[in-house]
C-alpha cells in the first residue's frame, strides 16, 4: 500500500445530521413532501448534487438547475455549520493527517461535495495544512456518482498509483461500494452515520472506525510501503 484516499463528508467530518437538515428545509419547501431516513440513505448519501435532486424532482435537471438547486441547499447547509461550536475535523483526523505527512505517505480526498462547499472547507478548517485543492476530486458538475468507481479511481490518478495501492477511508454504503469497484487495496468504514457491524457486511471492508483515534490505525500505518 502506497496511498490514502478520503471520503470527506461523514468521513473527515461527521456532517451527516447537518446535510439531512438541510435537505429536509430544501425539499419541504420547494415540494412540501419530507424525506424518510430510508430514502436519504438510498438517494442522498454519498451521491452528488445532479443524482440527489433528479430524484428530488423526478425529473432530468439542466447544468444550470442542479446548480442553482445545489447552492440553495448548501447554503442552508453552511449556515448549520457555522452555527455549531462544536464544527471541527472528527476526532483524531488532524494527528493522522500530520502523521501521513510525516511518514511522506501520499493521500487526497474523493467527494461528493461541490467546489463552493470545498472552498468553504479549506477556509473554515484549514485545510491547506494538509491537502492541497489542485489533488482533490469533487463534483465539478460532471462527476460520476458513487458507487459508481470513477471518484476513487481519479483520486488514485491524481496521487500517481493504481487504487489497488490505496487505503479508502469512506462511511457511506454508496462509497464503500465505490471503493470497492476501484479495487481499493484496502477499505475503512467509518462509523459516524451506521453501526459498525452494518459496515463490516460490505464488500471489502477491512477494519471499520468510530474516529481516527482507533489503535487499529497504528498497524495500518505500518503496513504501507
Amino acid at each position: 500500500m502506497k496511498g490514502v484516499l478520503f471520503d470527506f463528508n461523514g468521513t473527515l467530518i461527521d456532517d451527516t445530521k447537518k446535510h439531512e437538515d438541510a435537505w429536509q428545509t430544501f425539499i419541504t419547501n420547494v415540494t412540501g413532501n419530507p424525506i424518510s431516513q430510508s430514502d436519504f440513505a438510498k438517494y442522498f448519501h454519498g451521491k452528488n448534487a445532479q443524482h440527489t435532486l433528479e430524484y428530488v424532482f423526478k425529473r432530468p435537471l439542466t447544468f444550470q438547475e442542479v446548480a442553482d438547486y445545489a447552492e440553495k441547499k448548501e447554503a442552508l447547509y453552511r449556515n448549520l455549520c457555522l452555527a455549531d461550536p462544536n464544527y471541527a475535523l472528527l476526532k483524531g483526523v488532524p494527528e493522522f493527517l500530520t502523521l501521513l505527512q510525516e511518514k511522506e505517505i501520499p493521500f487526497t480526498i474523493a467527494t461528493a461535495s461541490g467546489k463552493t462547499n470545498l472552498d468553504f472547507y479549506f477556509e473554515t478548517l484549514n485545510l491547506k495544512r494538509w491537502f492541497t485543492m489542485e489533488k482533490v476530486v469533487y463534483d465539478d458538475g460532471n462527476m460520476i456518482s458513487k458507487p459508481d468507481p470513477d471518484p476513487y479511481l481519479k483520486g488514485a490518478q491524481r496521487l500517481n498509483l493504481p487504487a489497488t495501492e490505496c487505503v479508502v477511508f469512506e462511511d457511506a454504503p454508496a462509497g464503500l461500494l465505490s471503493a470497492y469497484h476501484a479495487t481499493a487495496a484496502k477499505i475503512v468504514a467509518v462509523a459516524t452515520s451506521e453501526k459498525i457491524e452494518t459496515l463490516t457486511k460490505f464488500p471489502g471492508v477491512t477494519l471499520a472506525i468510530k474516529d481516527f483515534t482507533d489503535p487499529a490505525l497504528t498497524n495500518l500505518i505500518n503496513q504501507f510501503t
